[in-house]
């Protein structure tokens, strides 16, 4: 998955016009190019890597996608950042906010696996095609992070080396981590999608995934690594 914004290089063009009092008018026309600008953005990639274990620990299944964040994921960022920012007309739960919930449920962490068949990834996805239900309940998430700068590191090596800025860069990742147990979501299920959530059974879905099937039986257990990088890029 790859979310873009993109700037570019303004070229304002302003106009006076200068009336002289013999009737005579002129027009004076000058382009102002901001030179340190340059082309930018922000890309937010990520990917979930799913790997299987049997009772013994050993790996029988691996499987890695691309990740895919809804309109409400988008919401949720924006949010964070920006006042007044509307919930998506698709909130279940228009009424709570989710961002200030005292228990910190309106942070993005649970995760839910499901198994409808590869459906596709859609932008206004609200929730999992259809999850396992019963007792293979969303696990919540732990997290690591590292905010780095692409090479040089050293901030004052950017200014001597690449005082343009085309490789000197913020960068953050995010690593969102969960199991889940064959003895809860065993049933010799094709498990093949998995959603981030911000609520421990409703709320809203952040990002939603689906990949090769795996079957997970009772000994075994399935990890989701999901990864996500932001960068000024």
């Amino acid at each position: 998955m790859v979310m873009k914004l993109t700037t570019t290089n303004i070229v304002v063009i302003m106009s006076a016009l200068i009336v002289l009092s013999a009737g005579t008018t002129f027009a004076f026309t000058q382009g102002l190019v901001d030179n340190n600008s340059r082309l930018s953005g922000a890309l937010f990639t990520g990917n979930v890597k799913v790997t299987q274990y049997d009772g013994a620990g050993n790996i029988i299944a691996y499987r890695q996608s691309d990740n895919h964040i809804v309109a409400q994921g988008m919401e949720l960022i924006m949010r964070q950042v920006f006042d007044d920012i509307n919930f998506s007309a698709n909130n279940p739960n228009p009424g709570i906010n989710w961002d200030v919930a005292p228990t910190g449920e309106g942070q993005v962490k649970w995760m839910e696996i499901g198994n409808a068949g590869e459906w596709n990834l859609l932008y206004n996805d609200t929730d999992l095609r259809n999850n396992t239900g019963g007792s293979c309940v969303r696990q919540n998430a732990a997290f690591t992070n590292v905010s780095s700068h692409r090479m040089p590191v050293d901030p004052v090596d950017c200014l001597v080396t690449d005082p343009d800025g085309s490789t000197c860069r913020a960068r953050m990742n995010v690593t969102a981590m969960a199991s889940f147990s064959g003895m809860q979501c065993s049933g010799a299920l094709d498990i093949d999608e998995a959603g981030i959530f911000n609520n421990f059974t409703s709320g809203e879905l952040f990002a939603r995934n689906t990949f090769g099937g795996v079957v997970l039986n009772a000994p075994d257990t399935l990890a989701l690594d999901w990864e996500f990088t932001f960068t000024d890029s």
